[in-house]
């Protein structure tokens, strides 16, 4: 046995090694997988697209998750929610939220910020996006299939046809002739008393004939080879708590959860079959997780959110409620 390589730390590391093999992560980026958000039209002349819902390489129709996005300084910040697993996960900044909420008005305005989102995510088989002529070949978008980020107002569509017993049912995944295309029809709501307009959907629908997506089996085939597993994708947008330690330092907010996170963390690492990584149960990811160390998981801010969220986010009333249950 060699005196130059220490058996215990090469062990772990063959063991880290084996993890990527048997579940290697996806190197494509976000803008590659995801369907440019649908622009709006306007109040009275609607933005009209037209896509086929297909099911993933595992056979699920689309997903549901939470997230929470904020403005940091100048910059967006991402998170996907815990408890898009479970309700029963713990989420940190589902916590600050809850107890800014119980605070100040000025309080509850920075509640705002970080409260829980909504979105789900399908795979979709683009017939015809109309910004396709505006675009450099290299990014047209018609003929492939993408993952689509929609709000609740479009799941509403889909859910009234999959439970309805008069509704098109998996037809409305269907790649072949028996499928139905979705016709995604996008107006602007009237500006609100502050300037904003927001997208309405409620005159999408499905297509009232059946139709393939391509003209051959084989060529559907192909398309379907193109789907992406929608809980791959959802899982890499994760953040470990190391980094989500350094997301909240960097607002301020960290001792407001500190104590009541690492109970959280360690209770799961004593109840859990499998094993908890080291930083995740001690108090050194606590510790060195500082908020300048935060720059590099935060990305560039435009001039609007880089992830929009259609105005689709729970109301107070609504938070309130499932605050309660957490």
């Amino acid at each position: 046995m060699s005196k130059w390589i220490n058996k215990d730390l090469f062990s772990k590391f063959q063991d880290q090694k084996k993890e990527e093999k048997e579940a290697p992560k996806s190197s494509a980026r976000r803008s590659d997988l995801v369907w440019p958000t649908p622009d709006k039209g306007t109040d009275t002349d609607p933005k009209v697209y037209k896509v086929r819902f297909l099911t993933d390489p595992a056979g699920l129709f689309y997903k549901q998750y939470y997230y929470h996005m904020y403005k940091s300084g100048e910059k967006w910040v991402f998170v996907i929610c815990p408890k898009t697993d479970g309700f029963d996960e713990y989420c940190p900044f589902c916590s600050i939220t809850n107890k800014l909420y119980m605070g100040t008005s000025a309080d509850k305005r920075l509640a705002n910020n970080y409260k829980r989102k909504k979105k789900f995510v399908g795979n979709i088989f683009i017939v015809n996006d109309p910004r396709d002529s505006e675009r450099e070949e290299d990014k047209k978008c018609n003929g492939l299939v993408k993952l689509y980020e929609f709000p609740q107002k479009v799941e509403m569509k889909l859910k009234e046809e999959i439970t309805d017993p008069d509704g098109l049912g998996m037809q409305i995944f269907d790649p072949g002739k028996d499928g139905f295309d979705f016709v995604l029809k996008v107006l602007a709501t009237k500006r609100d008393e502050s300037g904003n307009s927001w997208p309405d959907y409620a005159q999408s629908n499905f297509s009232r004939r059946a139709a393939p997506i391509a003209d051959s089996e084989a060529a559907i085939t192909a398309i379907m080879k193109m789907c992406i597993d929608i809980s791959e994708y959802i899982e890499s947008m994760k953040r470990d708590n190391t980094e989500i330690v350094k997301l909240i330092k960097a607002e301020m907010l960290f001792e407001m959860v500190k104590d009541e996170w690492k109970q959280e963390i360690d209770k799961k690492a004593l109840t859990s079959a499998v094993d908890v990584k080291e930083d995740d149960i001690d108090d050194t990811a606590f510790a060195t997780a500082t908020p300048e160390s935060a720059e590099t998981i935060i990305a560039p801010a435009k001039e609007e959110s880089p992830f929009k969220d259609d105005n689709d986010e729970l109301d107070d009333a609504a938070l309130i409620a499932e605050l309660e249950n957490m």
